[in-house]
Order: C-alpha cells, then structure tokens, then sequence
C-alpha cells in the first residue's frame, strides 16, 4: 500500500492512475445522472407519458415505455459533464465500479446499455417538480415507485447487498439526495457504516437522520482550493479532493470526518463579486459579439461572462444559450 506523500507526488506528476494503487477496501462510487447526455435515438420523455392517476400509476407507465426503448450504448457512453466525469476518474482510481443514481431508470451501473430516456428531478424540461407538486408528493415518493416497477434490484439498498464489503461514496447534488432520502432511511447500520456522503449544505438538510453522521462536512471553503467549480459539480469534486489529498477512503467515518473539517479550516471561501441580472436576449448579444474573440469556446466564453462583463448566468442556461448561438451561427455559415 503506498502512502500519502506517494500519493500526492503521483498526483503532482499528473499520473492519477498511480492512485489506484493505495485502497485496501473494495470501492463504488455512486453519482448522478446528468442533463446533458450523448445522444442516442428516439427515446422516451415524461411529456410523452401519460401522468393523470397517482403517482404509483406514472410510475407504472413510464416503466412500461423504458422497457420499449432498445438500450444503444452503455451509461458511461451517454452522461456528460464535469461532475460525471470526475466521479468516474474517482472510480477508475480506486479500481472501483461507478454507479448512477438516475431519476428515470434507478440506480444503474456505468457498464449497462440504457435506453435514451429525458426525465430529471432537478428543473427543466421534463422534470419530476410540477408531476410532483400537483400531487402533493416528495422525490422520494417517485424513486419508491420507480424502483418498485423497475424491479427491487434498482434500489440503493440492494446496490449495497451486492457489494456487501464495499465503502460507497456517494457524490450527489440535493435534489437527488432527496430522490434517495427513503431508501437511505431504510438501510441497516451495516450499512449505513460503509457509506460516505459527499453533497452541498442544502444537499444535508435531505439526508434522514440515521446517516447524517456519515455525511462529510465539506462546505464552499472548498472553492478557495485547487478544486473550484460550479454548483452543479460541488459534490464530486468535494470527493476527489477526500480521494486525492486527504486519501479519505483509508479513513474510519470519524476520522474522515475530522481530516475534511480540519481541511475546511485551513481554505476561505473566496469573495464572490457583485454580478449583474441580464435578459437572454442580452447575453446572447454579449455572446455573439465575443465569439470570434473566444473561438466559439463555451467553457472561455462562460468565464469571460462572469469574470469580466460580471454577468450572472448560471451554468445550465447558459449551456442552452450558447447551443442556441452555436446553431444560428452554423446555419448562417
């Protein structure tokens, strides 16, 4: 087993796989699904399931048109983005299997064919949120009836009986800690022993009472690191800075607790600069007359919004904003 100064000089050296090396436990690594996905044919959206009934009944319905979709490539070929892929660099570090917390298909394993599907329970287009508001039900009420119709094996608690000697580290946003919130309730001490929490200050407030003790207290300290982002990838980011400098997956639950807290208070969160609300219309006048400047480059672009013209856009709508550009610019030639 190498030790942490090896680890960190492998890291330095920009050689992570060197890492793999160090665990001595059996890994998973449990993220969720993303919004942005590779495409991959005609699939199935909630606008296109009927949702009248209970919520049982959706549930029912929306399995029944899953099943009809033929699977074209595996989840790790579909999902996009920062925090997907920082989860399966963890993954591939610790020589453990990366699984996917998926609103719409449960809890699925990175090597598995899946079907083209577009449900979400954050917001957006097809999101759970007005299904589940109408009624008068919680995230939480859907993944109980999905993974009822899809089978018990899409459950988080059975993921942990098939690994059963596994530690889970499990990177999720809020909304789907709440997707998960029951089946977290439901799990044995056992098992709840074997898993470590990475998610927001928000994401906390979702975890039932019997693992909050196993949720690690990163905080937005962590942005005055050498692990900044965006909101949407805190939770995984958070978990490659435990795997990385704090080697977090050879400690007890205590003892990670107190190496991330100790980590914390050595970070400050960075002042966030005053930025300006504008229209779509608006940015999409910034973007267009910076594109050439930028190369079209979306990732160059979004900073110059937020760093120089101190535009407030969060990451998702700009992403639509700049596919907008990127089309019309296409179709003009």
């Amino acid at each position: 087993m190498r030790n942490y100064r090896a680890i960190q000089c492998a890291v330095f050296l920009g050689n992570f796989q060197a890492v793999a090396a160090v665990t001595t436990h059996n890994a998973i690594v449990v993220t969720n699904c993303t919004n942005r996905k590779r495409g991959s044919g005609a699939g199935v959206a909630l606008n296109a399931v009927e949702t009248s009934g209970p919520l049982t009944s959706v549930a029912a319905r929306w399995a029944k048109a899953v099943r009809k979709i033929q699977p074209l490539r595996q989840a790790q070929d579909v999902y996009m983005g920062r925090a997907f892929t920082e989860a399966r660099r963890v993954a591939a570090a610790l020589e453990g299997t990366l699984h996917i917390i998926s609103a719409g298909l449960g809890v699925v394993g990175a090597a598995d064919p899946i079907p083209s599907y577009d449900l979400t329970v954050s917001g957006g287009n097809n999101s759970l949120k007005p299904l589940l508001n109408h009624l008068g039900q919680e995230p939480s009420d859907w993944w109980a009836a999905l993974t009822a119709e899809l089978g018990g094996q899409r459950s988080v608690n059975a993921l942990l009986e098939r690994h059963p000697d596994a530690l889970a580290l499990f990177a999720l946003p809020g909304s789907y800690v709440a997707l998960i919130a029951q089946d977290l309730a439901s799990l044995t001490k056992s098992q709840i022993s074997r898993i470590r929490i990475f998610t927001s200050d928000h994401g906390r407030t979702f975890v039932p009472d019997n693992a909050r003790h196993i949720v690690l207290p990163y905080d937005e300290r962590l942005e005055g690191s050498s692990y900044a982002g965006t909101r949407t990838d805190f939770a995984q980011r958070a978990l490659r800075h435990f795997v990385e400098v704090l080697d977090g997956h050879l400690l007890s639950a205590d003892e990670a607790r107190t190496a991330v807290a100790n980590a914390m208070h050595t970070l400050r969160k960075p002042v966030v600069p005053l930025r300006e609300r504008k229209t779509d219309a608006e940015i999409l006048a910034l973007l267009r007359k910076n594109w050439r400047r930028f190369d079209g480059a979306s990732t160059r672009l979004l900073r110059y919004l937020r760093d120089d013209a101190l535009v407030a856009c969060e990451q998702g709508r700009f992403r639509g904003l700049w596919c907008l550009l990127q089309q019309e610019l296409t179709t003009k030639g």
